[in-house]
């Protein structure tokens, strides 16, 4: 009896080890998946590489009705939406701007709940405010000023003649166009098949989801604050 106890120990033990090792060998390979990931349903072939990544990383998040989950794709995005994406993604001290109040004036009309995001990126001048002290959160964000946002992050000017290419990248407001000309010369933001930027347009999840993907494979990229 004892014998056979101590098999069904080792056994155990045993099992157990090869779990183990077996999870050890995939996060040191990177092969790891979160078995409660769910990726969405509502992707094409183009996107679904992208909103798989950014989704599963929380930079962007999903929803779900009926079981499943979905990302629409061809929704705006808008300055709130963005803040808290960017918060992510630089990994801001968000928590440190919980009781922290800035003043500007729509702060108050904010939900609590976003508020430390949009504190954060303010204060890191990730997202600037409007002429009148105002971050509007729920206005949609243009293509334009997403390339400003983020071609701000990047590091140094590049000449790949990307921007010059695109037939309307001169409709770029001119406060913008700096930092637009960086996101797509660095081939972090993309025009369209037919050459245009269309700069005015609103952002889609999905022109996100593939910009952060630029974004994350080319992290060095990234400028860090110190």
């Amino acid at each position: 009896m004892k014998r056979k106890n101590v098999s069904l120990i080792a056994g155990a033990a045993v099992c157990t080890l090869t779990v183990l090792l077996t999870v050890m060998y995939a996060v040191v390979s990177g092969m790891f998946v979160h078995a409660e990931y769910t990726p969405p349903c509502d992707t094409d072939s183009i996107s679904a590489e992208a909103i798989q990544t950014v989704t599963e990383r929380g930079l962007i998040p999903t929803e779900q009705h009926a079981g499943a989950v979905y990302f629409y794709p061809d929704r705006s995005v808008t300055r709130g939406e963005l803040a808290k994406t960017l918060c992510i993604l630089l990994s801001l001290p968000v928590k440190q701007y919980a009781e922290t109040p800035l003043g500007f004036a729509d702060e108050a009309s904010i939900p609590e709940a976003d508020l430390p995001y949009i504190r954060a990126v303010l204060a890191g001048g990730y997202i600037r405010l409007f002429g009148d002290y105002t971050f509007r959160a729920n206005d949609v964000l243009s293509r334009e000023e997403t390339a400003d946002i983020f071609g701000s992050l990047l590091s140094g000017a590049v000449s790949t003649g990307k921007s010059e290419a695109l037939t309307d990248f001169e409709a770029v407001s001119a406060h913008f166009k700096a930092n637009a000309k960086k996101a797509v010369d660095y081939g972090i933001m993309i025009g369209y098949p037919d050459g245009t930027f269309r700069p005015k347009e609103a952002l889609t999840r999905k022109e996100l989801a593939l910009l952060l993907h630029r974004l994350l494979q080319n992290e060095h990229f990234i400028k860090r604050n110190s």
